[in-house]
C-alpha cells in the first residue's frame, strides 16, 4: 500500500473551489455596484434638497416665475432620478441575493467534498496503521518463532 493518501475527486474538489472563488469575487463585485449606486442616491437626495431649499427661499421674497418654475423643473427632474437610482438599487440588491445564494451553495457543495476527503483520509490512515500493526505483529511472531527456535 502507498504511503502518501491521494483523494479520488480531488480535480473535483479543486474545481468547486474554484466557482467558490470566482461566486465570491463576483458577489463581491456586485455588492460594491449596490454601494455606489447608494451613494449616488445620497448624492441625488442632497442635490434635490438643495434645489428643494433654493426654491423654498425664492417662495419668501420677491417672487419670480421664471425662477421658482426652474427650481421647480430641477426638483422634478431629480426627483425622477431619484426614482431611477432606487429601481437600479433594487434590481442590483436582487442580483446581490441571487449572487448570495450561488455562492452559499457553491461553499456548501465544497464544504461536502472537503468532509469526504477528510473521511477518505481517515479511512486511509487507519488502513495504513492496520497495515503497519500487522508488520509489526508479523515482526514479533517471527521472532519470537526465532527465540523458540534457539532455546
Amino acid at each position: 500500500m502507498s504511503s502518501s493518501f491521494r483523494f479520488s475527486l480531488q480535480k473535483i474538489l479543486d474545481l468547486r473551489q474554484r466557482l467558490e472563488q470566482e461566486a465570491a469575487v463576483e458577489l463581491g463585485r456586485i455588492l460594491k455596484l449596490v454601494a455606489d449606486a447608494e451613494d449616488e442616491l445620497a448624492r441625488q437626495e442632497i442635490r434635490r434638497k438643495a434645489q428643494l431649499d433654493a426654491w423654498r427661499s425664492g417662495v419668501q421674497g420677491e417672487l419670480d416665475i421664471s425662477r421658482l418654475s426652474l427650481h421647480q423643473r430641477g426638483i422634478a427632474i431629480l426627483d425622477e432620478e431619484i426614482e431611477e437610482q432606487q429601481a437600479l438599487i433594487e434590481e442590483l440588491q436582487d442580483a446581490a441575493d441571487k449572487q448570495r445564494q450561488s455562492y452559499l451553495e457553491a461553499r456548501r457543495k465544497r464544504r461536502i467534498l472537503e468532509k469526504h476527503r477528510e473521511k477518505e483520509m481517515a479511512k486511509f490512515r487507519q488502513e495504513v496503521l492496520s497495515d503497519r500493526q500487522l508488520e509489526l505483529d508479523d515482526l514479533a511472531s517471527a521472532r519470537f518463532a526465532r527465540r523458540e527456535a534457539v532455546t
